[in-house]
């Protein structure tokens, strides 16, 4: 309930604070949305224990900052294992579009519910959905209820193609989608205690005009809000723009245009040669990694050790379950770490802090939140994970933030708090119904599957 000072008793805790702190037996105390206290004195603790209003016992549990999955697309829930062992263009043309042409309104709010309470469950606080298909004008509605129901930290990336497209999704024309954005940001932003956000999300570089690439980005600039887009994820959409301008590659198109900065996000940024890289740096830009997506569809690995010792801000994603085929932020924790050490031969090249720091104070700056929230620091936005790791396949533990990152799983995520709210408890929603939900989205997806 917001409003009531919860106290964590005896957790592990993985601060993420600048000195990387790891406090055993330690407390957290929370006052309302954010963190007051952080400290490890017994006689304090119990003092604390007298004025909470609720005390959570976390003695087994490693404590850390909730987690940010920076690129997903909730709607994939409905079409998670639809169509395994497909490359990027052929999984969406075959597969994903036109089982999103038969989703109803309804179908999107149900979509974003599990998909919500699956990213809760599994250690992410927040996500940015970039979504994508507005059959309707409401299905961004339904979206943001969905995040509003579950009670996760909620940011819809309104995402938009205007040319080269699925035809059902290309209807949409440049006033109707600017139009959309502002009435989405008016309504939405900043709703529920500060825990709904929008941001504006160009589709990808080939579906969308140079006209509407300026003109989304100078909105995003009015309003205050991020704005990301999908870049370089295969060699195709390398190819595909450089035939359309004149042999630019994906960042030196964006770079013609304009639209580079540091609230640009770009999701994904496999493929940039060494020329983009520069302008990467030049630029300030966030680069979004989903590395199970990427392996998943064959895509390639981005340049991430390079781009971190660029000082950029890499965040997280796991990108939609129709690509993954799950949105586990705590499983995406060990094979970000793997990918790049066996792809470049180094075991060293990224280090567990590094990971960590990706999914939490990374996932803050991709959330415009920056210095808001990620550490377990006293002023910080009370998102808050407790992951159990007395375990056998986590058990004995030298090091806490090893056991985040090379041993736990979504599965082991006990207790979620957001913006100082209790939304799981004893691996369970406290605001969601979930054997019904489950079963009312089974229900639909095999309505859906019927009409293809």
């Amino acid at each position: 309930m917001i409003g009531m000072n919860t106290l964590f008793r005896n957790p592990w805790i993985v601060t993420m604070n600048d000195d990387f702190e790891m406090i055993r037996n330690g407390y957290v105390y929370v006052v309302e949305d954010k963190i007051s206290e952080v400290g490890s004195d017994p006689m304090r603790m119990a003092q604390l224990s007298l004025e909470a209003d609720s005390v959570i016992d976390a003695a087994d549990k490693i404590l850390m900052p909730g987690m940010v999955s920076a690129h997903t697309h909730l709607f994939q829930t409905f079409m998670r294992g639809l169509a395994d062992d497909l490359e990027l263009y052929p999984w969406l043309s075959t597969q994903v579009w036109p089982f999103s042409e038969l989703m109803t309104e309804e179908d999107f709010y149900y979509a974003g519910l599990i998909g919500c309470l699956e990213n809760l469950k599994t250690g992410a606080t927040s996500c940015i959905d970039q979504h994508y298909i507005f059959t309707s004008l409401n299905n961004g509605d339904h979206i943001f209820e969905a995040m509003r129901d579950s009670g996760i930290r909620g940011n819809m990336c309104r995402c938009f193609a205007n040319i080269v497209y699925y035809e059902k999704f290309r209807e949409e024309d440049q006033d109707r989608i600017l139009d959309d954005i502002k009435r989405l940001h008016s309504q939405w932003a900043g709703t529920e205690n500060g825990r709904l956000s929008l941001s504006v999300g160009p589709l990808n570089p080939w579906g969308v005009s140079p006209d509407l690439f300026q003109k989304s980005k100078q909105l995003s600039k009015d309003l205050g809000v991020k704005f990301q887009v999908h870049t370089a994820e295969d060699q195709d959409v390398v190819t595909k723009t450089a035939a359309m301008y004149d042999g630019m590659r994906n960042l030196e198109f964006f770079d013609s245009l304009g639209i580079l900065d540091e609230d640009t996000q770009l999701a994904h940024a496999i493929w940039l040669d060494d020329h983009e890289m520069e302008i990467l740096e030049k630029r300030r830009c966030q680069p979004i990694h989903c590395p199970v997506a990427n392996a998943y569809l064959a895509d390639g690995v981005a340049r991430v050790p390079e781009m971190l010792k660029m000082g950029l801000p890499v965040a997280l994603g796991t990108d939609g379950p129709g690509s993954n085929n799950a949105q586990d932020m705590l499983g995406t924790l060990k094979y970000t770490a793997l990918m790049h050490k066996n792809h470049n031969l180094n075991a060293h090249i990224i280090s567990n802090k590094d990971v960590l720091t990706m999914a939490t104070r990374n996932g803050a700056v991709a959330m415009g939140m920056d210095g808001q929230m990620g550490q377990i620091v006293p002023g910080m936005k009370a998102d808050i994970i407790l992951v159990d790791w007395k375990k056998p396949h986590i058990a004995p533990v030298h090091h806490p933030e090893s056991a985040l990152v090379n041993n736990a799983n979504g599965n082991d995520v006990d207790t979620v708090m957001v913006n100082g709210e209790i939304v799981v408890r004893n691996k369970k929603s406290t605001k969601i119904d979930e054997i019904a939900l489950i079963d009312e989205c089974q229900k639909r997806i095999e309505y859906i599957k019927s009409k293809m």
